[in-house]
């Protein structure tokens, strides 16, 4: 570990708190990512098992206008977390909701957020769905064939948006890699 994470442990063990992909209670994650364009999504428990995997280096990362880390999580390839989609968006939407680098975190995480839900409604975000053939001969005469549910006994599928600025494709001008945080220190209480 680096210089940079040992000093965040000393000068931020009394503030830090543990937050993140770790003790969310999601079943899907949404990144997106401005700087390259697109937006990666996965199930949230394959980002759990890669960053409990302890492969991928830790980091710490610090909101615009910060001068300390006010995050800290791991950073890895998104391909490397087993089932990561990258969706393209067309430039239209991108302007449309026009991600500033000098944007808030909220404002950041308010436009990720409408992005997400404006592609739900679009169909344009890939969402996992447990399917399941009808046996019932009375059902298929009434024209249902196969049940749809949500990812949890029938709940609809839980979704953390989070706006990865820099992250995505190193070809496209990203870092190559998302964050996917564990632990934050929010002393101004951004959200």
């Amino acid at each position: 570990m680096g210089r940079q994470w040992r000093r965040w442990r000393r000068r931020e063990r009394r503030t830090v708190q543990r937050y993140g992909i770790l003790n969310e209670q999601s079943d899907l994650r949404v990144h997106i990512c401005p700087t390259v364009r697109r937006v990666y999504v996965y199930e949230t428990s394959k980002g759990v098992e890669a960053v409990e995997s302890g492969k991928y280096p830790a980091r710490v990362a610090g909101g615009v206008g910060s001068y300390r880390a006010t995050a800290r999580g791991v950073v890895l390839p998104p391909f490397e977390i087993e089932g990561c989609t990258c969706v393209q968006v067309s430039d239209k939407v991108w302007d449309f909701f026009n991600f500033l680098r000098s944007d808030t975190t909220s404002a950041k995480g308010a436009k990720a957020q409408a992005m997400a839900l404006e592609m739900i409604h679009n169909g344009q975000l890939p969402l996992p769905a447990m399917g399941e053939g009808v046996v019932d001969r009375a059902l298929q005469i009434a024209g249902q064939d196969i049940v749809i549910g949500g990812a949890v006994a029938g709940q609809g599928v839980r979704i953390q948006v989070k706006c990865d600025f820099n992250g995505g494709d190193k070809a496209l001008g990203g870092t190559g890699n998302l964050f996917l945080q564990t632990h934050e220190r929010n002393p101004g209480k951004h959200y």
